[in-house]
């Protein structure tokens, strides 16, 4: 063997060698447990060390509720205005929060974190109901007042997050409705706007559908303070996963989560139908996988960016900060099969 050969057989073992332990080191970063079944859902938990330590964020209802965050109406249908107000608090926002209100009620595509006095930051919005335009009831059409949905099925968030698409977007609200209608049995759309996804899933009919779903997953993550994310699967397919800053965010974010997840899986559901769960470690494998995929990257605002990562059936997307001074911030990582 000739001295350019073996340098050459050397340097490719070296690099084998570090992209093997670079990806072990990121496989080994947190482990899951589980299934934990109810009916058709099952749900895996991610244990982990906190991304951000010692950092307590409202979530967007939090802050509204407590008039830490304002939601302003803009008259443009994928653009909002947002402002927190606190002199204090970080506010986090997740891609998939529906804010109700408005002329129209509207779902955040892009994660968010919003510094104490932020002023006013452009957020990217679209409509998850259609043909309103005006004041509802005693609402504001200046602002937006409450947030506690989330978009309900993977279809809807690939739509607003990964197609960034209005139509796509109306057309899997008007799906997810006709779903819902079949499952239960009943009408899910309000009188007062019977295109409004939020209305929808505020429907009493449905959330008495998915009560014991509730039942079995709020107290899941009681009591444990290494829990940072969670994957699910529903009737035996793996859906979606998120790893998030740290406990106390996802601690905060869970009822909004399971109340998501539960109404998809009732919109899935089939009478008699068999399936094998995902082990933990197949999700985990899956997970893990993602780490490969074509990845372009946006600044969501100045030092906070979107990474996208995607194969042909796979998609990921991470949010973090990336100061020069204080170093990369992972506020969120989501996965969604496609």
């Amino acid at each position: 063997m000739t001295r350019i050969k073996l340098f050459l057989y050397i340097q490719t073992f070296i690099l084998l060698f570090l992209t093997s332990f670079t990806q072990l080191t990121v496989a080994d970063d947190y482990s899951l447990n589980g299934p934990y079944i109810h009916k058709n859902l099952s749900i895996y938990l991610i244990h982990g060390n906190d991304r951000i330590k010692n950092q307590n964020f409202l979530t967007l209802n939090e802050a509204l509720l407590q008039k830490n965050v304002k939601v302003y109406e803009t008259s443009n249908v994928n653009m909002l205005n947002i402002e927190n107000k606190s002199a204090s608090h970080y506010i986090y926002i997740q891609a998939g929060d529906i804010v109700k209100g408005g002329k129209q009620d509207r779902v955040f595509s892009t994660d968010m974190v919003l510094e104490p006095g932020s002023g006013k930051i452009n957020i990217s919005s679209f409509c998850v109901e259609q043909g309103r335009w005006n004041k509802r009831g005693n609402e504001s059409a200046k602002e937006f007042h409450s947030s506690t949905k989330k978009l309900s099925s993977k279809n809807l968030r690939l739509a607003a997050r990964l197609n960034n698409n209005q139509s796509d977007v109306w057309a899997e609200v008007s799906r997810t409705q006709n779903k819902l209608e079949k499952k239960i049995g009943a009408n899910v759309k309000s009188k007062d706007s019977a295109s409004s996804l939020q209305l929808t899933l505020e429907n009493n009919d449905l959330n008495n559908k998915i009560t014991d779903y509730k039942k079995k997953f709020l107290p899941l993550i009681k009591n444990k303070n290494n829990v940072i994310g969670y994957a699910f699967a529903i009737n035996g397919e793996l859906n979606s996963a998120n790893i998030y800053a740290n406990s106390s965010l996802l601690k905060k974010l869970w009822p909004k989560i399971i109340d998501a997840a539960a109404t998809e899986s009732v919109s899935e559901y089939k009478n008699g139908l068999s399936f094998k769960n995902p082990t933990s470690l197949a999700t985990h494998e899956w997970m893990d996988k993602l780490q490969q995929g074509k990845k372009t990257s946006r600044e969501i605002k100045p030092g906070l960016i979107q990474d996208t990562i995607e194969n042909e059936t796979d998609v990921r997307f991470d949010t973090y900060s990336n100061d020069k001074t204080k170093g990369k911030k992972l506020y969120r990582q989501n996965f969604i099969k496609k």
